[in-house]
């Protein structure tokens, strides 16, 4: 037996449709007789006959009906069925008993669509006889297939027309086609018989034809002869010339073009380069003289210095008494200004094509070196401005100092950014060593422990000891939690190194001994990621100062550390100050907004 759930049936019986077929067809149908006896169970117990509907055993063979309901032979059931209603399930059952034929006879009537039968989860069939599915690229298979196919041979199938490649179409059956269903060049659709690139073995006819006129083949694909012009010995050499500079060029070995030296020159401003008993203009006044004294944190601003017509990158005092100030710009430029008299520009140097980033002076201030982003060091005569010599690498130079000791004022340091230390000789202009421990471009480069020894920090957040002369560290200073240092001041007790760190703080280190970490000693509270602002300390050592970011400088307490005072000072950033070695309350700045400041 068969059930299949059917919707709630009315009992026409019982309402007295008049719809329901005679009692005499009733009662010589199956169908009717057990309708009749379902109706005496329930006149008789309505609980018994609830629970006959539900185990009611059905003869399995009941009487066949030629003719039921009226309707054609081949639409009738050849058996009545059995409709009874399921109380617990809410639903009623139809029972049936077709015979062989029935159960294997053909199927009728319409069929899903693929998309209704998708939608209805039905798997749908594409192999029986007579399906053919359209032609839609419902799917990236489809649609690269006949792109890849179009940029091939030059043909598509046309989707508007929903035909396949055979003609067909599922709706209407096999057919001729009103017009071609392709897109592009039809004759060679026709001559790929309706192909694609992937049902395809070889490439078309046409298609080799067209590669072997684009290729210069005759008939038998064989290379066309061709004569060309004999090369010369110089052009022989000029192409060997040209594909080894390719290849040093694509191995990284290609020299790079040399920069020619800018020429030098100096312009005085002043009246006369001596005075009236002769001495030079850079002799120091003898009733200025440096010695111990208390300091005190400046409170106004007193003068202004405006030549530069870009940035200032750094400023040093004249060695001694400061009655100089030397000045290196961003406009390729570096002017000495007077500080006690006129408080005028006396001289500018040019002789760089790039911005000037560093310079020192030599322990007597008769010299002084400059380091600039067009590759060059130069040494030049503070008096005369005559550029005594000049250096280069091939790399950027980032900072650069003498030995201080008076027998090496000859030797210099230069840090540059291919990571390497290079020490020069200004004698004989030539490196006489090289230090490279460093893994990035090296920024300070600072003596410790009388000379002896040095401390540089580069961009690999590290801090490297070096013996003078010894290319190999003695000490490295490294951690997860360290930031970068670009700039370094040694304490004017020659006790402590102040690093300006990026994660705006000032951190302390010994200059001597194990070179340790003072926790103690750590300045907060400016805003400097990003910017090398050289900090510094008062001379009697009370007192640590630093630029920001915001053109402020701060002043901190050396002993408890706290923030003492703040002053606005630039409109950007102010990259360094330093106090002077003389007055007890002098302190100049500079900022890149192109002035440098004196504050009392």
């Amino acid at each position: 037996h068969s059930g299949a759930a059917l919707p709630p049936l009315s009992r026409r019986a019982e309402s007295g449709d008049s719809g329901a077929p005679p009692p005499t067809e009733m009662a010589t149908s199956a169908l009717g007789l057990l309708a009749s006896s379902y109706e005496e169970d329930d006149d008789n117990d309505e609980p018994a006959a609830a629970a006959a509907s539900t185990s009611l055993v059905v003869n399995p063979t009941p009487a066949v009906v030629g003719d039921y309901g009226g309707s054609s032979a081949s639409h009738a059931l050849a058996l009545a069925p059995v409709i009874t209603e399921d109380r617990k399930h809410g639903q009623q059952i139809m029972k049936a008993n077709p015979t062989y034929e029935e159960m294997w006879a053909p199927e009728q009537g319409p069929s899903l669509d693929v998309t209704a039968q998708r939608a209805a989860g039905i798997k749908s069939k594409h192999r029986f006889v007579g399906h053919v599915a359209k032609m839609t690229p419902a799917t990236d298979f489809a649609f690269d297939e006949q792109y890849h196919t179009f940029n091939a041979y030059g043909f598509a199938a046309d989707p508007s027309t929903h035909l396949g490649p055979s003609g067909q179409d599922a709706a209407a059956g096999p057919q001729q086609a009103p017009a071609a269903g392709v897109v592009g060049d039809v004759e060679k659709w026709a001559e790929a018989r309706g192909g694609s690139v992937y049902s395809l073995k070889q490439p078309l006819e046409s298609k080799l034809e067209d590669q072997r006129k684009r290729l210069r083949l005759d008939d038998n694909y064989q290379a066309v002869p061709t004569e060309a012009p004999e090369l010369t010995a110089e052009q022989k050499a000029a192409i060997d010339a040209r594909l080894k500079q390719e290849k040093r060029k694509y191995e990284g070995r290609e020299d790079a073009a040399e920069q020619s030296a800018m020429e030098e020159r100096a312009v005085f401003h002043g009246s006369s380069m001596v005075d009236y008993q002769g001495r030079s203009w850079t002799t120091p006044p003898t009733d200025v003289r440096e010695e111990e004294h208390e300091c005190f944190i400046p409170k106004r601003w007193i003068h202004t210095w405006s030549g530069h017509t870009k940035g200032v990158a750094a400023i040093r005092w004249f060695p001694g008494n400061g009655h100089l100030l030397l000045s290196a710009g961003m406009d390729n430029k570096v002017k000495i200004w007077d500080v006690f008299n006129t408080r005028k520009c006396v001289q500018t140097y040019m002789g760089h094509a790039a911005a000037v980033r560093d310079i020192q002076f030599t322990n007597d201030g008769k010299r002084f070196l400059t380091c600039s982003y067009d590759r060059y060091l130069k040494l030049w005569d503070t008096e005369t401005g005559q550029c005594i010599s000049a250096f280069t690498n091939r790399k950027l130079p980032y900072c650069c100092t003498f030995n201080p000791d008076d027998d090496k004022q000859h030797v210099f340091l230069a840090g540059c950014s291919n990571k390497h230390i290079v020490q020069y000789d200004t004698h004989t202009g030539k490196v006489e060593q090289l230090y490279d421990q460093h893994l990035a471009a090296v920024n300070t480069i600072t003596f410790v422990e009388n000379n002896a020894r040095f401390a540089s920090t580069a961009d690999d957040k590290k801090m490297l000891i070096w013996e003078y002369g010894i290319p190999v560290p003695i000490k490295h200073i490294a951690d997860p939690t360290l930031h970068s240092m670009p700039a370094v001041t040694k304490t004017p007790n020659d006790q402590w190194l102040l690093c300006q760190n990026l994660d705006n703080q000032i951190t302390t280190y010994s200059a001597a001994g194990r070179f340790k970490h003072n926790r103690k000693k750590t300045f907060k509270g400016h805003i400097v990621a990003g910017y090398a602002c050289k900090p510094d300390m008062s001379p009697d050592g009370n007192y640590v100062m630093s630029g920001d970011s915001d053109g402020r400088l701060w002043f901190w307490d050396w002993k408890s550390g706290k923030v003492f005072r703040k002053l606005k000072c630039h409109d950007q950033v102010c990259i360094q100050a330093i106090w002077h070695p003389v007055e007890p309350s002098r302190v100049a700045t500079c900022s890149w907004d192109g002035t440098i400041k004196y504050w009392d």
